[in-house]
């Protein structure tokens, strides 16, 4: 069997999630999954670790949307804001980046806010929306301030791998203003544990 639409097979994804996770064309996964062409070894070999381990957790929010009875619009509402906790993949469908959430967080999300009328309260996203044109400097002082590695960065605000952040600081792509809300909501966070850290220590 095809190694390849097998793995996709044990996560239960969609050739099309499934691609998005690999962060590959769509069209060039599929000639792989139908057997057209052969699978290079370092794809087959980060299959088999996402059917192991990421895709088994992180599933296409219309996936999720379906076997939890949401509408997928609310799912991905609650991403962008932060109610779920959600991935993003680097591939974007009309200007927004596609995401991967787990059926715990789903779970999660479902007990903490969906159809609750208290108030949740977050930073506006329209706070957010400008990009500084110095986007690159800022994340890499960001990074030296906090000790963090590019896959570390990446993890914290739910980005897809390192790629994404050294494609940022090379300025080869620019952040959404989503992954800019989430950058300066760590770097806020960042500044509040390093102010307690002090506080004491001085005591």
């Amino acid at each position: 069997m095809n190694g390849l639409r097998h793995s996709r097979e044990q996560a239960g994804c969609s050739q099309t999630a499934f691609a998005d996770l690999l962060q590959v064309p769509h069209d060039t996964y599929r000639t792989w999954d139908s057997g057209r062409r052969i699978v290079p070894r370092r794809i087959l070999d980060r299959a088999r670790r996402l059917a192991d381990t990421q895709c088994g957790q992180r599933l296409p929010l219309q996936q999720l949307a379906a076997e939890y009875g949401i509408h997928v619009r609310t799912l991905r509402q609650a991403a962008r804001d932060g109610r779920l906790v959600a991935t993003f993949s680097t591939h974007t469908v009309f200007g927004r980046p596609i995401a991967f959430a787990s059926r715990d967080a789903v779970v999660d999300f479902k007990r903490r806010f969906y159809k609750r009328t208290t108030r949740w309260t977050v930073r506006p996203l329209a706070a957010c929306l400008d990009v500084p044109e110095h986007y690159d400097q800022e994340l890499r002082d960001l990074r030296r301030t906090a000790r963090l590695s590019q896959h570390a960065l990446a993890a914290r605000i739910g980005a897809a791998n390192r790629a994404v952040i050294y494609q940022w600081e090379a300025r080869k792509r620019r952040p959404s203003p989503l992954f800019w809300q989430r950058v300066m909501r760590l770097k806020e966070t960042l500044g509040a544990e390093a102010h307690t850290g002090s506080s004491v220590a001085a005591s």
